[in-house]
C-alpha cells in the first residue's frame, strides 16, 4: 500500500508497456519460492484481466534464445540465482549495484529488448529469495489483489489493462529484519476450522498461511502448538514431514515460541514423557537429546533457534536456582547449535526478571527477544548498551492472550493507536530485530495485523502517516471505491471504541448508567456506527459481501450487541433494585441480545457455504471472577419482579429516579420513620440532583415508572419559570417503556448572582407524589477571563489536546481512551534538561480546601531498570514537583519474580482499565475560585497524557470520568 507504484490503468502516450499478454519469465534454477510466487502472479493477472493466467516461461541454464514470441514480459528472480537477471546485468540493460548486500530488497524497471524476441520487459528483481518473493507479491497487490484475497474473501479489482510505466523503482530495506506471527491459544475456534477443512494443521493449510505472510512483507513464524483436541496438540513438525521443507521453499523462517525450544514443541516431549519429566535438573540428558533432534531436524533450512527454557506448558520454572539452570541450559544448547547465525532468548515474565539480576549471562550474539504485558503495553527494550550487542533485540508482541488478567481470544479489541505508539518505542530503541505478534486464530485481527506488518516492513513511511491514513489506504485496498471511504470511518471509529476496554472485561456495570450519561454514550456511538457499516455492507455488491461482513459489519455489530447486553444486565439488576415493572423487559431484552450475539457467530459461519465454520466458535460470556475464558456461553443475575404485585402504599405505584443516584435503599421501605409523597429526612440524597450551571451539563434526566399493577397518568410542575422539561405530562402502563425526561435551565432568565435550589414536582392522577431538588448557579465568568476551561458540577475536566502544542510534544490523535487523543514526546526517549511546560488555563466558582488534580495517563510502562516515566506538575505559582507514572514496592517486585507480572503496582486494574489514573491532593489550606493553571512537563516519550481533572468535591465512580468541561474561547 505504502510502495512507489510500479503500475498505473491508464497508458499515457508512449511511456508505458501494457502487461496484458505479458509473458512471465524466471530461472528454473531460481528458489521455489521465487517461482511459486511468479506461478500466482499469472494467476492474479488473469483474475484482474478476466482473462486466463498469463503465460509463464521457466528457463533452464544453457538456455540461449529459446524465449516464448512475446512483445513484453515480466521478468522475476533474484540477483544471486537467476542467470536470466544476470545475463541482463552483463549485457548492461539494468544495474544490480543497489541491490548488492541489502536485505529483502528489490527494485523494478521497464528495459527495452531484454533478451531476443522480446521487445519490453518488466524486470522485478530480488536482492535475495525473499526480496524477489515481495517484488511479486508488490505488483499483485498494486494491480488489484489483495493479500486478504483468500482469508478475508476480498475480490480482485477488475481492470481493462495494466500498465508499467518506463521508471525504476527501488524498495526496502525492511525497518525490522524478521517480521511474523504466532498462532496461539488456537483452540477451539482455528483448530475447530482446521480439522474441518484440512484435517489438521498440514502443509496445506500452512501454505495458505505462508502465502498470506509473504503477500504482507512477512518471513517468520511461531507455529500451532496448543494442547488440546485432538490429543495432544499441534505439532508443526511431526503433524505433517512437509510442514518445514514447504515453509523453507515458500520463504517462511520457522522459529518456535517463548517456551519451546530449539524446534521442539511441547506436544511432542508430553507425547512420550510423562508429566513432571520437564525438569533439567532431575532429566537434562534426555531433555539434552530432545533437542539434539530438533537441532538435526532443522538442519538445511532456515531457521531460527529460540534458546532457554521454561516450566512444563509455559510456567514458571521450577527450582531455587532458575537463573543457574537457565543459563546451563543456554550452555548446552550452544554446544548443539555450534555456530547457527539465528538464535534468541525470549525474556518474557519472570525470565525478563532473570536477565535484569545480572547472573543469566546471554552470549552476545543471541537477540534478546522483550515482552510486552500480554495486553500491549511493552514492558522492557534494550537499553543504550544492550542495543550494541551483534544479536540485536526484538520483541514479542500480544494481540490476543490467554492469562491474567483476563482472556481475549473472540474478536479485535486492539488500539491500533497503542500498537504504533508502542512498535516506534521498539524501533527507536533499536530493538529492531525481530517483531512476532501473537494472532491468536489469524482472523479475526485482520486489520491490526495488516498494519503491524506494515509498520515492521517500513517504520518511518507507515508510523509517520498514522492510524486514519493508514485506514484509508486499507479500506481502498480491501474495498469497493464507492464505499471505501465510509468503510475506513467504521473501521476508524470502531479502533476508538476497542481502544476504552478490551470486550472480554467489560462486565455489568463497567460503564456507568448513571453518571456523566457514559454507558448511553458509548450505545450510541455503537449504534452510529453500526447504522454506517450496515449501509457500506447494503452498498456492495452480493459477491463484496462476505469481506464486508467479515472486516466490517461483523466486528462493530458483535461489539454493538455486546456491550448493549452488558449495558442491559447492568439496568436489569438497578430496576429490579428500583422495583420497576420495565426490570422484567429488560430481562426478556438480555436473553434476546444473548441468541442475537450466538445468531451473529452462526451468520459468520455460514459465509460462503460455510468457508469460516468454527472460526467465531470461541466462548466469551461468563468469565466470573477468573481469567479463564469460559468452556459455553453464560449469563448470570436476571433479576425480575412479582409485576401483578402492588408496592407498598407508603411508596406508590410511581417511581422516580434521577440522574446519578439510584436512590436511598432503592425498592425498600421502613413503615414506622419513611416519609415519602414527597421523599423527606435522610430519603433527600436520592431525589437530589447534582448542581448545574450555565457551563453544564446543558440538563440533568429523571425517569418515571411504574412499580404496580396500575396506569400512572403523571404530571410535572416546578417552582421557577426557568426549568424547562422535555415533557409536562404522560400515561404510564406497566410492562411498557418508563418515561425520561430531560431537566434545562433558560440561563437568560437567570441573574449571574442568583444561586438557589428548583423542585420539581410530579404528580399521578391516582394520587402519588414525589419532589425532586435541583441546585444551580448563575456565576458567570468574568469578561476579561478567556481561553479557559469551566467548573461545573464541582469539577472541571480538560483534554490532554486542549492546550497549544509544541514540539518536542506531539498530539497522538488516535491514542487512548477519548476521542480528543493522547499526548506525548516525540523520541528520544527521555529529556533531562529544561523543556516547555504543557500549560492548562482554568477557572473555578468554588473556593475549596480539598481539592485534588487527578492525571489520566495512558497505560505505558518503563522500558528500561534504571529508567522511570516522570513527569513535572506546577499549579498556578506553587514550586515544580516531580512523579512517576507508577510506584514500585517490594510486593510489586516479588510478584514479578513469582508470577512474571510487570514490577507496577496497580497494574492489574491499569492493564485493564487502559489508563494510569494519578491524584494528586492541591495542598493549600484554602483554595481561591478564580483562573487557575496546571502546567505539566512530561519527561519519557512513553508517557501518553490524555486528561486532566481538578476535583473541587468528590465526584462518583465512572469508567471514563467526567467529561471535557466548557471551554471559553480567547479572541486572539
Amino acid at each position: 500500500m505504502f510502495e512507489p507504484d510500479i503500475v498505473r490503468f491508464r497508458a499515457a502516450d508512449n511511456d508505458c508497456i501494457c502487461l496484458n499478454d505479458a509473458c512471465i519469465i524466471v530461472a528454473r534454477d531460481d528458489y521455489p519460492g521465487v517461482k511459486k510466487a511468479a506461478y500466482n502472479l499469472s494467476n492474479d493477472l488473469g483474475v484482474v484481466l478476466n482473462q486466463a493466467p498469463n503465460a509463464i516461461h521457466e528457463t533452464v541454464p544453457d538456455e540461449q534464445d529459446a524465449f516464448p514470441a512475446t512483445n513484453t514480459a515480466i521478468i522475476v528472480g533474484s540477483i544471486g540465482s537467476s542467470p536470466i537477471l544476470k545475463r541482463l546485468a552483463e549485457n548492461g540493460k539494468i544495474d544490480f549495484q543497489s541491490l548488492q548486500g541489502k536485505w529483502e530488497s528489490f527494485k523494478t524497471t521497464v528495459v527495452k529488448d531484454p533478451l531476443d524476441g522480446i521487445q519490453h520487459a518488466l524486470v522485478i528483481a530480488g536482492s535475495d529469495k525473499r526480496g524477489a518473493i515481495y517484488g511479486v507479491y508488490t505488483l499483485s497487490e498494486q494491480i488489484g489483489v489483495s493479500p486478504w484475497y483468500w482469508w478475508a474473501d476480498v475480490l480482485p479489482r477488475k481492470r481493462e489493462a495494466v500498465f508499467a510505466p518506463y521508471q525504476t523503482t527501488q524498495h526496502g530495506e525492511p525497518s525490522v529484519k524478521y517480521r511474523g506471527i504466532f498462532l496461539n491459544d488456537e483452540a477451539p475456534s482455528l483448530t475447530g476450522w482446521v480439522l474441518e477443512e484440512f484435517g489438521k494443521y498440514n502443509s496445506h493449510f500452512y501454505e495458505k498461511v505462508f502465502e498470506l505472510l509473504l503477500r504482507l512483507k512477512a518471513n517468520y513464524m511461531w507455529p500451532a502448538m496448543w494442547p488440546g483436541y485432538p490429543n495432544p496438540g499441534a505439532s508443526f513438525f511431526t503433524d505433517d514431514p512437509l510442514n518445514q521443507r514447504l515453509a523453507d521453499e515458500m520463504g517462511i523462517v520457522i522459529s518456535t515460541s517463548h517456551h519451546e525450544p530449539m524446534q521442539r514443541l511441547s506436544n511432542e516431549w508430553f507425547a512420550e514423557n510423562p508429566e513432571g519429566s520437564w525438569n533439567w535438573l532431575t532429566n537434562k540428558e534426555r531433555i539434552i537429546e530432545f533437542f539434539r533432534a530438533g537441532a538435526q531436524r532443522a538442519n538445511g533450512f532456515e531457521s531460527c533457534f529460540t534458546l532457554g527454557m521454561r516450566g512444563e506448558y509455559d510456567k514458571k520454572m521450577a527450582g531455587d536456582d532458575p537463573a543457574f539452570v537457565v543459563e546451563d541450559v543456554i550452555k548446552a544448547q550452544r554446544e548443539l547449535l555450534k555456530e547457527t547465525p539465528n538464535e534468541v532468548l525470549a525474556c518474557y515474565k519472570e525470565v525478563q526478571a532473570l536477565f535484569e539480576s545480572g547472573r543469566l549471562n546471554v552470549p552476545e550474539d543471541v537477540t534478546l527477544l522483550f515482552g510486552d504485558d500480554n495486553f500491549g503495553t511493552i514492558r522492557r527494550l534494550p537499553t543504550a548498551e544492550e542495543a550494541k550487542r551483534t544479536g540485536g533485540a526484538g520483541i514479542y508482541y500480544h494481540l490476543e492472550y490467554v492469562g491474567w488478567p483476563r482472556s481475549y481470544k473472540w474478536i479485535n479489541s486492539n488500539s491500533m493507536g497503542k500498537i504504533r505508539h508502542q512498535l516506534l518505542q521498539a524501533y527507536n530503541r533499536k530493538a529492531n530485530q525481530i517483531w512476532i505478534f501473537n494472532v491468536g486464530d489469524l482472523k479475526p485481527l485482520e486489520c491490526p495485523f495488516s498494519f503491524a506488518m506494515a509498520i515492521a516492513w517500513d517504520c518511518n513511511a507507515v508510523a509517520n502517516l498514522g492510524v486514519k491514513t493508514f485506514l484509508d489506504k486499507w479500506a481502498a485496498q480491501n474495498f469497493h471505491a464507492d464505499v471505501a471511504e465510509d468503510a475506513s470511518s467504521v473501521l476508524a471509529g470502531y479502533d476508538r471504541i476497542a481502544s476504552l476496554r478490551k470486550h472480554e472485561l467489560i462486565e455489568p456495570g463497567t460503564l456507568s448508567i448513571l453518571h456523566h450519561r457514559e454507558a448511553d454514550m458509548i450505545l450510541e456511538r455503537l449504534q452510529s456506527l453500526l447504522n454506517l457499516a450496515t449501509k457500506v455492507y447494503g452498498a456492495v455488491s452480493e459477491e463484496d459481501r462476505a469481506s464486508v461482513f467479515e472486516l466490517v459489519l461483523h466486528p462493530v455489530k458483535a461489539t454493538y450487541l455486546y456491550v448493549n447486553l452488558q449495558v442491559a444486565r447492568s439496568r436489569n439488576r438497578l430496576y429490579a433494585r428500583q422495583r420497576r415493572n420495565s426490570a422484567n423487559k429488560l430481562a426478556q431484552e438480555i436473553l434476546d441480545l444473548f441468541d442475537a450475539d450466538f445468531d451473529l457467530s452462526e451468520e459468520y459461519h455460514s459465509l460462503l457455504g460455510g468457508k469460516w465454520n468454527h472460526m467465531l466458535r470461541q466462548p466469551h460470556l461468563g468469565y466470573g471472577e477468573t481469567w479463564h475464558a469460559p468452556s459455553r456461553d453464560m449469563i448470570d443475575g436476571i433479576c425480575y419482579v412479582q409485576r401483578r404485585q402492588p408496592s407498598n402504599p407508603i411508596v406508590g405505584q410511581m417511581g422516580v429516579a434521577i440522574e446519578g443516584h439510584e436512590g436511598v435503599r432503592p425498592g425498600r421501605i421502613n413503615e414506622e420513620s419513611e416519609r415519602t409523597h414527597p421523599s423527606r429526612r435522610d430519603l433527600l440524597p436520592g431525589v437530589t440532583f447534582g448542581c448545574i450551571n450555565r457551563y453544564g451539563p446543558t440538563s440533568r434526566w429523571f425517569e418515571i415508572f411504574t412499580r404496580g399493577p396500575q396506569i400512572v397518568d403523571w404530571q410535572i410542575s416546578t417552582s421557577a419559570k426557568f426549568i424547562k422539561m422535555s415533557s409536562y405530562s404522560g400515561r404510564l402502563i406497566p410492562g411498557e417503556e418508563d418515561a425520561r425526561v430531560e431537566v434545562s435551565i433558560d440561563w437568560t432568565q437567570v441573574p449571574p448572582d442568583m444561586h438557589g435550589e428548583a423542585q420539581i414536582d410530579i404528580r399521578s392522577q391516582e394520587g402519588d407524589y414525589e419532589q425532586l431538588h435541583l441546585p444551580f448557579l448563575g456565576d458567570v465568568v468574568p469578561p476579561e477571563v478567556a481561553g479557559v476551561y469551566v467548573e461545573s458540577s464541582g469539577y472541571v475536566s480538560i483534554p490532554a489536546t486542549g492546550c497549544t502544542i509544541d514540539p518536542p510534544y506531539e498530539m497522538l490523535s488516535n491514542t487512548g481512551r477519548l476521542d480528543t487523543g493522547s499526548v506525548s514526546l516525540q523520541p528520544p526517549a527521555r529529556r533531562d534538561g529544561d523543556m516547555s511546560f504543557l500549560c492548562y488555563p482554568f477557572y473555578t466558582f468554588s473556593a475549596t480546601s480539598s481539592a485534588v488534580l487527578t492525571l489520566h495517563f495512558g497505560m505505558t510502562l518503563a522500558l528500561a531498570p534504571d529508567e522511570v516515566p516522570n513527569y513535572d506538575l506546577s499549579i498556578d505559582d506553587e514550586s515544580i514537583s516531580t512523579h512517576p507514572l507508577y510506584t514500585v514496592s517490594p510486593a510489586a517486585i516479588a510478584k514479578s519474580k513469582e508470577d512474571g507480572w510487570p514490577a507496577a503496582d496497580g497494574w492489574f486494574n491499569a492493564a485493564c482499565d487502559n489508563v494510569w489514573i494519578n491524584r494528586h491532593p492541591i495542598a493549600l489550606s484554602e483554595w481561591p475560585s478564580g483562573y487557575h493553571v496546571v502546567k505539566l512537563r512530561l519527561r519519557n516519550s512513553n508517557l501518553l497524557l490524555e486528561k486532566i481533572v481538578i476535583e473541587l468535591e468528590s465526584l462518583e465512580q465512572s469508567y471514563l470520568g467526567p467529561p471535557s468541561s466548557f471551554y471559553l474561547p480567547s479572541d486572539k
